[in-house]
């Protein structure tokens, strides 16, 4: 077991890891785990580091051939996206787990939004430790997907993270709970990455550009390659890079000021790093000093465009955070040019992939006709998809090339939609357009609607009269239903029973934005003689949605059988 002691980063002082392993005892300081002799292989406070279970070798170190004659930069990247969990963090969970474990814990928690939730739960799981998840109110279920799946009890607590934070650590004093975080076995564990790049290199690189939220992985990477030079592995170190979110970027801050900086709240598409109080500042700082590098800030616009051009360019899809890298290797290409670069790229694309969804305009659903297939393709939308990632939408929206009969259609819709004075949002338009897509364009409505009324009645049923005009014969019919929608499609059930009976299947109904002026698609299925079909309509009205819905799916039926 190598002999080690846990000192505070800031004083100095000495504490015991039975009674701390987050922070100094003495100044509340963060703590660093010092080694009582060098070594040429990684060093771990552990009285046995068995291999990674989860880890089958190091994660790729790939050179990014194109994006380097672009740039005319040597550009390579460290693919720690190719953990088992999907991200860097389980080099840190890894050796966390296994000190909870050795300290006895009864139980390990943690207060995360995604990344480490799913890493931790990973490793406890394996390990057969229980493992508690403090996540904020708001978190989305699919990033607390793999947490679940790894059987964590997760607990969603009011407030945003720093209350989620706080009762976590209450949690932990309550028992005998193991505290995972950024904190300083997490580091340990994480600085691993830096010994698998010396061991990888062909030759010791010039920049390491790194993602920095709390700073905890910059400063073990760091602490790694410090360790590896005293024991003369490499000859230098390189230059590293701190890059943060413009929106998000305290330690940036922190580092021109040169004094830690703490904001009320961050907000940026690249959560993972959206920190507003930076744990383990004063070792990036320090890091930063030590190897003559630099701080630097991306734009969201920047974070978005480096996110897409790493995926069609080099054909790797990485959370936004990993964007950051590249955004500023673009920001300062002169201080870059022919140097030997690494981006950081430390999670998969499929950790967040509701940028990606909010950027880019979605494929409509198109029907099972080849010839409407090649119509889409002609409409130019599909070349809007590519080149309008990141752009205002709604401005997109209206470069989509119709045909006559398929602008006649939207149009119309638009027209219907107005006269009830409604705003469609953009999420709206784009229904409207899928709905457009899949219209047939041609065809003929042999019964159109002219009036409807609707009486609730005070036996509970809702009694309505519909008025349309069936083959150029104006009919009206009644009927009565269990609500409004119902008792009115049974109208006009009725009403083409004699000349064109169809059987009403089902009907449903999705709203797309909170309030009553929300924009209603119906969806109705009707049969007839065996044959079923469904139709979509959409209008601000429930009533209405319904009856065009139901019109639709009534008008091919008949153009079918006719």
């Amino acid at each position: 077991m190598p002999e080690y002691t846990l000192n505070c980063f800031l004083c100095g002082k000495i504490n015991d890891e039975h009674v701390t392993s987050t922070y100094c005892t003495s100044c509340g300081g963060v703590l660093t785990v010092n080694y009582q002799s060098v070594r040429t292989e990684i060093q771990y406070p552990l009285k046995s580091t068995p291999k990674d279970p989860l880890r089958s070798g190091m994660t790729e170190l790939r050179y990014l051939a194109k994006l380097s004659a672009r740039y005319d930069i040597e550009i390579w990247a460290k693919m720690e996206l190719q953990n088992p969990s999907g991200c860097f963090k389980d080099r840190g969970s890894h050796i966390e787990v296994l000190k909870a474990l050795e300290l006895n814990r009864e139980a390990i928690c943690l207060a995360s939004t995604g990344n480490m939730a799913a890493s931790v739960a990973m490793y406890a799981r394996y390990y057969e430790i229980p493992c508690y998840v403090f996540v904020p109110e708001n978190t989305s279920e699919g990033k607390l997907a793999q947490a679940n799946m790894f059987d964590a009890t997760v607990l969603r607590i009011k407030g945003d993270f720093t209350n989620c934070e706080q009762l976590c650590k209450e949690f932990a004093k309550s028992g005998n709970y193991y505290l995972a975080g950024d904190y300083v076995y997490r580091e340990e564990g994480q600085k691993s990455v830096s010994y698998e790049i010396i061991e990888q290199q062909n030759e010791e690189f010039d920049y390491v550009l790194i993602p920095v939220g709390c700073g905890t992985n910059f400063g073990a990477i760091h602490k790694g390659f410090k360790e590896a030079a005293a024991a003369g592995l490499i000859e230098r170190i390189p230059r590293l890079v701190c890059v943060q979110p413009e929106k998000s970027s305290p330690v940036v801050e922190g580092i021109a000021k040169r004094t830690k900086i703490v904001k009320d709240s961050v907000m940026t598409m690249a959560t993972a790093v959206a920190a507003a109080d930076p744990i383990d500042f004063h070792k990036v700082l320090h890091g930063v000093d030590d190897t003559l590098g630099h701080a630097s800030i991306a734009t969201e616009n920047s974070i978005l465009e480096s996110l897409r051009e790493m995926a069609v360019t080099e054909g790797i899809f990485t959370e936004p955070a990993c964007a950051l890298p590249l955004s500023a290797i673009k920001h300062d290409i002169d201080l870059y040019r022919n140097k030997r670069c690494l981006l950081l790229l430390t999670g998969t694309g499929l950790k967040d992939t509701t940028v990606v969804t909010r950027s880019v305009l979605p494929s409509p659903i198109l029907p099972n006709d080849v010839a409407q297939v090649l119509e889409y393709l002609d409409s130019g939308y599909p070349a809007l998809q590519s080149e309008s990632f990141g752009k205002p939408r709604d401005t997109v929206l209206t470069q989509i090339k119709f045909s006559d009969d398929r602008r006649r259609l939207y149009e119309d819709y638009l027209s219907r939609i107005g006269k009830k004075g409604k705003s469609l949002t953009v999420r709206e338009r784009e229904v409207l357009q899928t709905l457009v897509f899949n219209d047939d364009a041609t065809l003929k409505l042999p019964v159109v609607v002219t009036d409807y009324r609707v009486i609730m009645q005070k036996n509970g049923l809702v009694a309505s009269t519909v008025t349309a005009i069936l083959n150029e014969q104006e009919c009206e019919t009644e009927h009565e239903g269990v609500g409004p929608l119902d008792s009115v499609l049974g109208a006009m059930t009725k009403l083409t029973s004699a000349s064109f009976p169809v059987t009403l299947v089902n009907h449903h109904l999705e709203i797309l934005g909170p309030g009553t002026n929300a924009l209603v698609v119906a969806s109705i299925t009707l049969t007839h003689e065996g044959l079923e079909v469904e139709a979509k309509a959409a209008s601000p009205d429930v009533i209405e949605a319904g009856l065009n819905a139901w019109v639709k799916a009534f008008s091919i039926l008949y153009k079918k059988f006719s």
